[in-house]
């Protein structure tokens, strides 16, 4: 009996990491930006993990991802100039005050090995283009091929002669800048970054600056190419994506993962509720789940500010808890898993308390996440609700409802209108009830419900 419970245990957790290995299903992880800012060390980060292992990773939560300025000195500012840690070849290294096992030029390497051997999967978060600091510095760039410095035109070339500096990172314009990618040595440095990245065995790399607003598709382009190269599978996730259009990611989806469809979003009602608008244009532009790099592509809202976090830009851990009340939790967890968003929790998991754990483990949310198809908004004329629909299983339809106002709204919606967007389907004898609320049913025909401010309902229907 103890075998047989071992073996089910394990395929299970096979069964979960093949759906979502090359982002087949939306990804699932922890993110440490929401929780940590810029500033998480090697013990916080592998503490964090080993919870994640423990409970969250048989829910299908594998990544483990360390965010933003994990090579600056904390010596410097979110912002600042000159404190990054890097080799001889301008490749940035884990700062080694925060992550002792680095030092000696070992990089990731021991951290990833200890998120494998905890059956997770780990991913680094990467500015686009070029250090500043590296540049002024003008270290020489590698040739992978060679093992010495790139040589092409009878020259040997430097940082200094790859480096765009008109075109700064609009938001980390003192730090970052573009690389020019019609030179040779500009695609070299690059891909001496990803055999280093891809050395240390990384899984998952979060890359910013690099879409929306600061649109790179040569950069987007170059490193797919190159992750497709390796002989590792790492899933490329697109940050921040602001004022990013259905049409932008047309030309992004098929080469990447995820790529985000808004900008960095925290805690606060406002932010939440802007999703909704975002959500249905690419859903309507049928873009999720479209094909991506290696497997599938996704819209990406941003992370889960759930749980114990700390502020954008802070040298200061986790040391409040979400502005988000449950009710705002269950809605944006609804919304995020009926439009099929890669879930990346950012609260501290060192602190994950018992109903933020039931809520983003709810596995009829899951299942919608993973295995629901035909996700769309569904067209609802009262002022302040709104309405997604996608079918599952078994012929199940998921219809869910979402109270944007500050007062409670009766909802009554017969369930034959839904064939307008189901064509083909039929929903004369439909039976089921709200996931969040049971006394919120169908009806002679008729889905009733009882919704509060800024809450939603949720009906899992079986017809016939």
């Amino acid at each position: 009996m103890e075998f047989s419970v071992s073996l089910f245990f394990f395929l299970c957790l096979l069964t979960q990491s093949v759906s979502s290995q090359n982002a087949i299903a939306p990804p699932r992880g922890w993110n440490s930006y929401d929780s940590f800012s810029w500033i998480i060390s090697q013990e916080e980060f592998l503490q964090n993990a080993e919870v994640l292992s423990q409970r969250l990773f048989p829910h299908g939560y594998e990544y483990a991802v360390v965010d933003f300025l994990w090579y600056r000195s904390l010596d410097g500012g979110d912002l600042s100039f000159g404190k990054e840690n890097k080799d001889e070849w301008g490749r940035l290294l884990p700062d080694p005050d925060r992550w002792p096992s680095s030092i000696g030029g070992h990089g990731f390497k021991s951290v990833a090995d200890k998120v494998h051997s905890m059956g997770l999967k780990f991913g680094i978060h990467l500015m686009a283009g070029i250090s500043t600091q590296v540049v002024e510095q003008n270290t020489p760039i590698l040739d992978t091929e060679t093992g010495g410095v790139y040589m092409e035109a009878g020259k040997e070339w430097h940082a200094g002669d790859i480096g765009i500096k008109s075109r700064a990172c609009s938001w980390m314009p003192k730090s970052f800048m573009a690389i020019n990618l019609t030179l040779g040595a500009g695609r070299a440095y690059l891909k001496s970054i990803y055999d280093l990245y891809a050395s240390w065995d990384v899984d998952f790399v979060k890359l910013d600056c690099v879409f929306g607003d600061n649109l790179d598709i040569d950069e987007i382009t170059t490193v797919s190419g190159i992750l497709k190269e390796l002989n590792r599978s790492i899933v490329l996730s697109l940050s921040p994506g602001v004022s990013a259009t259905p049409q932008m990611a047309r030309q992004v989806s098929g080469i990447v993962n995820m790529y985000r469809i808004t900008g960095d979003y925290w805690d606060q009602w406002q932010q939440m509720t802007d999703h909704f608008n975002v959500s249905r244009e690419f859903a309507s532009a049928k873009l999720i789940g479209i094909r991506g790099l290696n497997d599938s592509s996704w819209p990406d809202l941003d992370m889960l500010p759930f749980g114990w976090l700390t502020d954008p830009g802070v040298k200061q851990g986790p040391h409040r808890f979400t502005n988000l009340s449950s009710t705002e939790q269950t809605t944006q967890m609804t919304l995020w898993s009926i439009a099929k968003s890669p879930l990346m929790y950012g609260g501290d998991m060192r602190n994950l308390e018992e109903n933020t754990f039931n809520l983003i483990t709810n596995p009829t949310l899951l299942e919608i996440n993973s295995n629901s198809s035909n996700n769309m908004e569904f067209p609802f004329q009262t002022p302040g609700i709104r309405s997604w629909i996608a079918t599952g299983s078994g012929g199940k339809v998921y219809v869910a409802y979402f109270n944007l106002n500050q007062e409670n709204s009766w909802i009554l919606m017969k369930t034959s209108s839904l064939g307008s967007e189901l064509p083909g389907r039929s929903f004369a004898n439909c039976q089921g009830q709200d996931a969040w609320n049971e006394m919120n049913k169908v009806t002679n025909e008729t889905l009733v419900a009882d919704v509060e401010p800024h809450g939603c309902a949720l009906f899992v229907l079986t017809c016939t």
